[in-house]
């Protein structure tokens, strides 16, 4: 950003995301083609050599527009595509399990490395070259294959038969599931775009009354962010190593799912209580530090959310919600907010805020409602299985 200046950022964001949705394509692609462990290994191998690739080009020509912007550009797939792959291989390793507690684990897992990774950068990061970051992100990445034989593996004779049992006798049976099921991954889409669009305006106005609260006051909005984001990684690592999987797998993903954006609305509603700075700076700091439900316990539960769907129309479904409906929710949004910013007051911020939670709530009792009382997928599929068989014998 001290490169390219920050007015640039509205339209490196619109660009990632655009970017972002067009290999999500590709992916969508190749997850029905072969099985993710081998898309995964192909990814990572492309993304180092970008990586590599841009380490020498940044260091040959440090203030090039085009290089920062594909630097921009490839963090922005490199995040998208890994929630596609960790949600991928966390169904197709845990779906079938029954508890929650695998999914909380792998979240801790990014938990942990954000925090160790984020104490590196704010001490080493004004004795190393930038371009040394890019090299380490090249070995990370060969470490991430090497790993890959150690992933758990589909066996994808399952979905070929399933895939040829609907032909058979019972196809008005698999009609039925499925039309229950395309209900489920349309409303798992709306539920994922509508929480972008809040926590984008949230975030954003979050951002605008901690500036107005400090004065502009640039070392204590350094202060402000380094210890609210210090407490809450640490909040969110302790929740998710003590209570977070017990919790998942006591209640359900239904409560969660519902919790995180009822806190928001009533976060909302308080905000509408008083205009003052200080009022509303307490308010939006509370709203902000409920990411620590929303990563340790909303977060997993919606990933294991598309457990109860058959592996192939998972994978795809994973790759259309996680890989183009938020990238492009999250370019809308930065758009709208491009045009809306300039026009509105903090209340009015507010006001869109609870009109989108509206249709987010709505969303997340429908996938609620279908996940409890609608049969889950991979359930179904054995029991036409089964009577196939019979009918067979």
């Amino acid at each position: 950003m001290s490169r390219i200046g920050t007015e640039k950022l509205p339209y490196a964001l619109t660009g990632a995301a655009l970017v972002v949705i067009v290999l999500s394509a590709l992916t969508r692609i190749v997850v029905r083609w072969t099985s993710p462990r081998a898309a995964l290994g192909f990814t990572w191998s492309v993304l180092a050599g970008f990586s590599a690739l841009l380490a020498v080009m940044i260091r040959q020509s440090p203030d090039s527009l085009l290089w920062l912007g594909t630097l921009f550009v490839l963090a922005e797939v490199r995040g998208c595509l890994n929630s596609v792959y960790v949600t991928t291989l966390s169904n197709d390793a845990f779906g079938n399990a029954g508890s929650k507690r695998p999914y909380v684990w792998v979240a801790t897992g990014a938990t942990l490395a954000g925090v160790i990774i984020g104490a590196l950068l704010s001490i080493e990061a004004s004795k190393v070259a930038g371009e040394l970051f890019m090299i380490a992100a090249v070995g990370l990445d060969a470490l991430a294959i090497s790993v890959i034989r150690w992933l758990p593996q589909t066996n994808e004779r399952d979905v070929v038969a399933a895939t040829k049992h609907e032909a058979n006798p019972h196809a008005e049976t698999m009609k039925t599931r499925y039309r229950r099921v395309r209900h489920y991954r349309w409303a798992l889409g709306a539920l994922m775009a509508a929480q972008v669009v809040a926590l984008t305006f949230m975030g954003y106005q979050w951002n605008v009354v901690v500036t107005e609260y400090h004065a502009g006051f640039e070392q204590g909005i350094i202060a402000y962010f380094g210890v609210f984001y210090a407490i809450n990684d640490g909040l969110i690592l302790l929740m998710q190593v003590t209570a977070a999987g017990r919790l998942l797998d006591r209640l359900g993903i239904g409560w969660v799912l519902l919790l995180y954006p009822l806190a928001l609305m009533c976060v909302a509603l308080a905000m509408l209580a008083s205009p003052q700075v200080a009022y509303l700076f307490i308010v939006v700091s509370i709203g902000s530090g409920l990411n620590v439900v929303r990563r340790s316990l909303h977060d997993p539960g919606l990933a294991s959310a598309y457990a109860i769907m058959r592996h192939d129309v998972r994978r795809e479904t994973i790759v259309v919600v996680r890989g183009m409906i938020k990238p492009f929710a999250e370019a809308a949004s930065a758009i709208l907010l491009l045009w809306l910013a300039p026009q509105l007051s903090l209340s009015n911020i507010t006001l869109i805020w609870i009109l989108v939670l509206t249709p987010w709530l709505v969303c997340a009792l429908l996938v609620v409602s279908i996940h409890h009382t609608g049969e889950p997928d991979v359930v179904a599929q054995t029991r036409d299985r089964q009577r196939g068989i019979l009918t067979t014998g």
